[in-house]
Parts: structure tokens; sequence; C-alpha cells
């Protein structure tokens, strides 16, 4: 006769501006090998569904679809830029929402300053967000293409424009009690400079991990964001799942 089922752990991600990228891609890879469960989330999709908690009910509503086919004893949001703020965001009162164990992991994710604000590219032109991309390793063939330029940057500035609004919102909800962020020496638009404040907007549990590597993690940084993940996950093993 078989025991009971061993609860798994559920990774929940959001992404970076865009929704593109490798570090997503690594982060399922690596739930995969593990045997954890993943769902990938969406940022709000605009400031009107942030602000109206459409967003925020839609992404609690597929956690807890998420969490039970998975059986989930425990859930790790993670996210990557962006994504980190709307990690964070929906992070409150989740874990009295699920009855789990739920932990943070910001990836690249800037600390809003003593104004709430962030590095932002809400207000930059196209030329300045392609300079910032190429940085990125985005491919500059698509970049030189003007048409193409033009779609991609006003994506990034709307996407801007609600990061902007989350960094708002975190900022006047007061600390955090956890949070785990992983930042790379090698992002020149969120550098660690960036990341490093959170560590003074959070009362409880709070480690940072800086590492090599650019914007985006790749296969040259996916042991780091391994270790990330074991770190956050042994963090909350005291906790009943």
């Amino acid at each position: 006769m078989s025991g009971p089922a061993v609860a798994r752990d559920l990774i929940a991600s959001f992404p970076a501006a865009g929704a593109g990228g490798t570090t997503l891609e690594q982060l399922e890879k690596l739930a995969a090998r593990r045997a954890m469960a993943y769902v990938a989330l969406s940022n709000p999709e605009s400031i009107d569904d942030l602000v109206s908690g459409a967003w925020h009910a839609r992404s609690v509503e597929e956690i807890q679809r998420a969490v039970a086919q998975a059986a989930a004893g425990r859930v790790l949001l993670v996210g990557h830029c962006m994504g980190g703020l709307s990690a964070i965001r929906l992070s409150g009162g989740l874990a009295s929402v699920l009855a789990l164990p739920v932990r943070v992991l910001a990836i690249n994710t800037p600390c809003p300053d003593a104004s709430g604000l962030i590095p932002t590219m809400s207000r930059f032109s196209d030329a300045e967000i392609a300079e910032v991309l190429l940085h990125d390793g985005f491919p500059p063939e698509v970049l030189e293409d003007e048409d193409m330029l033009t779609e991609v940057a006003d994506g990034l500035r709307e996407d801007a424009m609600i990061a902007d609004r989350l960094a708002e919102w975190i900022h006047s909800a007061g600390d955090l009690e956890s949070l785990h962020v992983l930042s790379t020496r090698g992002d020149t638009f969120i550098p660690p400079e960036q990341c490093a404040p959170w560590r003074h907007r959070v009362t409880g549990e709070f480690q940072l991990t800086i590492t090599h590597g650019g914007h985006m993690i790749d296969e040259t940084s996916a042991g780091v964001l391994a270790r990330a993940v074991d770190s956050v996950l042994a963090a909350a093993q005291a906790e009943p799942a």
C-alpha cells in the first residue's frame, strides 16, 4: 500500500516588461528538473486592470487552481524586473487565502525610492529604449527596423507605466515581512544598487544574492537561479505545509 502523496512546491512566475526573455525559460526548466509544479502568470494588462482589482482576483484564482491541481504544499512567487513588483504586490495576504506558506523571489527588481519611484522607461524615447535593449542582448536587426522598434518601444512604455503604479502601491503599503532578491552586476538599467535598498523595506527574513550576468538569466547564470530558489524554499521549510 502506498503512503500519502508528498506535497509539491509550486512556482508561480511573472515576466519582465514585454513578457519575453530567457529568465522564465530557465525557471520553467528548473521546475521540471525538480518535479515542481509551475504556472506562468501575467502582469496587469493595464492600469485599470490593476487599480480595479481585476488582475489581483484573476491571479489569485489561477494560483488556487494550480495549487489544487498539484496538491502543492508551498508557493514560491518569482518575478523578473516588473514581474517582481507584481509578485510582491500579489503576495500580500496570499498565504492566508491559500492557507500555505508563500515566499517571493524578485529578480533584478528595483526598490522604490523615498518618493515611490523606480528607474522606468515610461518616458524614454524609442532611441533610449533601443539602447537599453541592446545592452540586454536584444537582436540588433529588430531594433534597426523603425516600425518594429516603435512597436516594441510602445509596448514597453505601456508596461513601464503599469510598473510605475505597482511601485507606488508597494511604497505606500509599508514594509514587507520577507523577501529574497537576486541581482546581476551586468544589468545596466537595474544594477545591484537599485535592488539592495529592499533590505530597508523588509522587517523579517531578507536575502540578497548578487552575481554576474546581464538583465536576463540564461544558461550561464542558471545555477545561481537554482541556488536562489533552494534558499527561498529552505527558509520556508520550518512552516507547516
